[in-house]
């Protein structure tokens, strides 16, 4: 694992498709020879997606809150605040970044982006059009 990165964490969808016995079975990995976890890890694949297919062919996505008739609609700026505790120290900064800006709270983003990097500016650049891809779509 990278200096930056923290562990990582389960989403509901990784307790919804998974079980104990598959975490002990990945834990189990390394100590076997790689043909063995080339076939063990994809058995483990294969049955985390069974367990997905499953969940949308009997409605239960309605645990995770997709689709649920009951709850407004998410905006982008949700979304984004869903995803932050994934992503690594910068990524964080940079969804928060975007998140307030979304929220109407930063100063306008051609303002900002004369503070940034290049390489920060570029990446900015392909948030906006992430978060603008996904507010047409909506």
């Amino acid at each position: 694992m990278k200096q930056d990165e923290q562990p990582l964490k389960l989403t509901d969808l990784d307790y919804l498709t998974g079980d104990h016995h598959l975490q002990m079975m990945k834990a189990a990995l390394p100590y076997m020879n790689v043909s063995q976890q080339r076939l063990f890890s994809m058995m483990i694949k294969m049955q985390e997606l069974r367990r997905t297919m499953r969940l949308f062919q009997d409605d239960q996505v309605a645990a995770m809150g997709i689709a649920s008739a009951a709850r407004p609609a998410a905006s982008p700026a949700d979304m984004l605040e869903a995803i932050k505790p994934y992503g690594n120290t910068y990524e964080q900064e940079m969804i928060s970044l975007l998140s307030n800006l979304l929220r109407g709270i930063s100063t306008p983003v051609e303002q900002m982006k004369n503070f940034l990097s290049p390489e920060q500016q570029s990446r900015m650049d392909t948030m906006q059009l992430m978060v603008q891809a996904m507010q047409q779509g909506n």
